[in-house]
């Protein structure tokens, strides 16, 4: 057996021949043997057809012998005998032994079972390249784009797509404890209902709305409440206080209300009979109503003044009702200057409270839309802070319209609305609290 050596650009064949070919199957001008040859006329060499046409774009005389006239014919017959010569895979340096006609060779590289040395792409198109023995391995355990389940909540979908992205979301996936706690096997879907059992999680005292600001783990807290019983009794006894004198002056400011009310009314010429005195809160409503006109609808701005002795005092401040749309829902706002629920200390928080509205029989129940509360800046139109509230928790249509006071009424917020160094932060551009108040502005998304 020989090798046939020729230039590194060639239209011939390349594979090794198993006997040496005789001189006139070799292409005068690539050195290999003929693919598809053509005789010529005049000195009867045969060439490879590619080749003797890209001979022709530079010169249409013979290449070997200069004749200015070419002429030149395909050689059937030499095309037939050189196809029928035995050669060597071309993979044969790779370990292929196989041998067999030129004419079979790329049936052999092109066969599924033909030639297991050859390089093939991978068929779920992950772009890999590999020699065709390694094709089945490949597909069954290393391919990144073969389909395979999760072995948690049986999803199917690609190996990269389940071990990657899907793992991060997997609702079955088995989590230990970020307590640290015995339970080692937890699924993700699973894990918020453990925490709220958790022996190890970090809770808030159970007095903590009258003023307890101690945090110990569940298994301690009950111990806790016990040994500081003494404590918690004097804190309760103080807030009860505190409500009975804000509510004294509550009581106040609303009877002298009433009187600016029947002064009004009376200097306006009515001459409508005024309810009963035990139902003052109705009256007054109806009696604002009147004077002031119909309440402000979404987009409404709000002002809340005294934010320093909300914040010191811990206490919540509500807003004028105002409603969700023309003839839609009624609503207000409650802050909490000093934070509430886990942005205690740390946070301003917020929520939107139902009321009773005159269109409730009209309206969709339960609500379910998206309302921004924006936090404005007050020394230029823009660095504003918004926080989305998707009111998605009022199912209960009976109980809609009681307010906040009575620990009954259906509302929805941030704990965390805005950092206190945030709210605080003050730029050349930007001062959200200022001369002690805050603007708010509700819209409906």
């Amino acid at each position: 057996m020989s090798t046939v050596s020729a230039p590194s650009e060639t239209s011939g064949h390349e594979c090794r021949f198993v006997n040496t070919l005789h001189e006139r199957y070799i292409c005068k001008i690539c050195l290999y043997p003929c693919k598809d040859p053509y005789l010529s006329g005049c000195c009867g060499h045969n060439f490879c057809k590619s080749c003797l046409d890209n001979a022709k774009k530079i010169n249409n005389s013979c290449p070997l012998c200069q004749n200015k006239e070419l002429a030149s014919f395909p050689n059937i017959q030499a095309d037939r005998e050189i196809i029928g010569f035995g050669v060597m895979c071309t993979n044969e340096e790779r370990g292929c032994e196989w041998q067999g006609k030129l004419n079979d060779l790329n049936s052999h590289l092109g066969n599924s079972s033909g030639c297991q040395f050859e390089d093939v792409k991978c068929f779920n198109e992950c772009g890999k390249m590999l020699q065709r023995q390694y094709l089945t391995s490949h597909i069954v355990t290393g391919c990144p784009c073969r389909i395979v389940d999760c072995q948690y909540c049986h999803i199917t979908g690609e190996h990269q797509f389940i071990k990657g992205v899907h793992k991060e979301q997997c609702p079955k996936l088995p989590l230990p404890c970020p307590n640290k706690c015995r339970a080692t096997k937890i699924a993700r879907e699973d894990m918020e209902a453990h925490r709220k059992e958790c022996s190890l999680e970090v809770v808030q005292c159970e007095y903590h709305n009258v003023g307890c600001e101690e945090t110990m783990i569940r298994a301690k807290k009950r111990k806790h409440e016990w040994n500081r019983m003494e404590d918690h009794l004097l804190m309760t006894k103080f807030q009860l206080h505190k409500a009975d004198n804000k509510l004294a002056s509550t009581e106040t400011r609303l009877c002298n209300a009433e009187v600016m009310l029947h002064h009004l009314i009376k200097n306006s010429g009515h001459s409508r009979t005024l309810i009963d005195s035990t139902h003052w809160p109705i009256r007054l409503t109806t009696m604002t109503t009147k004077v002031t006109g119909v309440a402000k609808t979404c987009p409404v701005v709000i002002k809340m003044t005294k934010f320093t002795s909300h914040k010191e005092e811990k206490v919540c401040w509500q807003s004028e009702p105002f409603f969700s749309h023309i003839r839609g829902y009624k609503m207000y706002l409650i802050v909490y200057a000093a934070g509430n629920d886990v942005g205690k200390g740390t946070h301003l928080s917020m929520a939107l409270y139902l009321m009773k509205g005159p269109h409730d029989d009209e309206l969709t129940w339960p609500l379910k839309e998206t309302f921004g509360v924006t936090l404005l800046n007050q020394i230029s139109d823009q660095e504003h802070f918004t926080g989305i509230i998707p009111y998605s928790n009022c199912n209960d249509r009976s109980t809609i319209g009681r307010v906040i006071d009575d620990g009954s009424g259906k509302g929805w917020g941030k704990a965390k609305f805005i950092s206190n160094e945030d709210l605080n932060k003050v730029t050349s551009t930007c001062q959200y609290l200022s001369d002690d108040c805050i603007f708010l502005r509700v819209s409906k998304l």
